[in-house]
């Protein structure tokens, strides 16, 4: 295992064709709250055909379209040995098409798409497609109720999940109760986008704090970054305010 002592190295896979729903902002928050904290960062990107560094302290997987996954997925597969071992110790950040790479099998209505087989989980395409922005909860590290807001823009479901990231609590379609992503020992993956880190602080500040921990530092944010804290909680306020009114569900 490889360490930076000088900081901390965040992985992004895939950049391009897992990158479509502005999913650079995640990167470029955890790499601001890091650097205002006085925690160096590089962030470096793996795509098609090149070859995996030393172990990264934090991977970062973003959303695509089907078509996207497929032309990543020959790399992808080629470096299964090395991102599986990564896994153990790692922390994974996946989100959309990214959480589906990271599931055993990817089906939809033409056929399936073998993932890297990271989660012991399906992806199921194709089915009832939600679009518009979801309010949902889960438990934080101290076991108290963390909330989570982003934007939907799917139609895949996963089978197979042990323990789901976040539960719906609403959706565009009014008040309801339904898991969404997978959480693990390392791995946090979802299928809200956003990009969700700017509108969430405190789940960009756990993410932090793994990678830091994996470098073997300590992460105490910054309190400078309360400002970053306050303008999404007013973002977050306004979309609680229309979520039922916006967008409408896309069959």
């Amino acid at each position: 295992m490889t360490h930076d002592a000088a900081g901390v190295r965040i992985l992004q896979l895939y950049p391009d064709e897992l990158g479509v729903t502005g999913d650079a902002g995640n990167v470029d928050v955890l790499r601001t709250r890091l650097e205002r904290s006085g925690v160096p960062v590089t962030v470096e990107e793996h795509r098609p055909g090149s070859t995996l560094g030393a172990e990264p302290d934090l991977v970062v997987i973003g959303n695509g379209p089907l078509s996207a996954l497929r032309r990543v997925n020959a790399d992808a597969l080629s470096q299964r040995a090395t991102l599986s071992q990564w896994a153990e110790r790692v922390p994974f950040f996946a989100v959309g098409a990214g959480l589906e790479l990271l599931c055993a099998r990817i089906e939809d209505r033409t056929g399936s798409l073998d993932g890297l087989g990271l989660l012991p989980v399906t992806a199921h395409r194709g089915r009832a497609r939600r679009v518009g922005y979801a309010i949902a909860e889960t438990a934080g590290g101290d076991g108290t109720k963390r909330q989570v807001i982003g934007f939907e823009d799917q139609a895949t479901e996963l089978s197979g999940v042990a323990r789901p990231f976040v539960t719906i609590l609403r959706d565009v379609t009014g008040t309801v109760s339904r898991p969404d992503g997978v959480q693990t020992a390392t791995i946090t993956g979802t299928l809200l986008q956003g990009p969700l880190l700017p509108l969430n602080p405190w789940l960009a500040d756990c993410l932090a704090a793994a990678a830091a921990r994996h470098a073997r530092i300590t992460y105490t944010p910054d309190a400078s970054l309360a400002e970053f804290d306050r303008l999404a909680e007013r973002a977050t306020e306004r979309m609680r305010a229309h979520i039922s009114s916006v967008f409408t569900t896309i069959q």
